[in-house]
């Protein structure tokens, strides 16, 4: 949690097409998904408009457009799918995505992966 920061959050049940394991490449299964986007709040001109604070619809679209994206392999390159959407917006400088698989291990385990990252280490590894 950072301080003095604005942070929009989406919380999604999808079904993902992923294949890592050899227990999951029957079809798509349930996938739980969290999203969490900060902002600056000096850098914000105006809270009461939404899309200037962190628009969550588009944290919300991207996570709905992984159900339909065929080469989804694995959360980890969803995670880093749902990240571009988030740094997409300028006002963001720092973001949290986590997904687990509920019914994996028929409610024995729950797989499950979470990447965070600021601005700076997201341009970094865009390079």
């Amino acid at each position: 949690m950072l301080e003095n920061h604005w942070c929009a959050s989406v919380d999604a049940s999808i079904q993902l097409r992923t294949g890592c394991n050899p227990l999951e490449k029957h079809g798509p299964q349930a996938v739980i998904v969290h999203a969490d986007a900060w902002a600056p709040m000096d850098a914000i001109a105006d809270p009461h408009d939404i899309r200037q604070v962190v628009d969550y619809e588009v944290i919300f679209l991207a996570i709905r457009r992984l159900e339909a994206n065929a080469h989804c392999e694995c959360l980890e390159s969803s995670i880093l799918e749902v990240m571009d959407a988030i740094f997409s917006m300028p006002v963001v400088t720092a973001a949290f995505v986590s997904m687990h698989k509920p019914h994996v291990y028929n409610g024995q385990g729950t797989p499950a992966i979470s990447l965070r990252m600021n601005r700076e280490q997201w341009e970094g590894r865009r390079r």
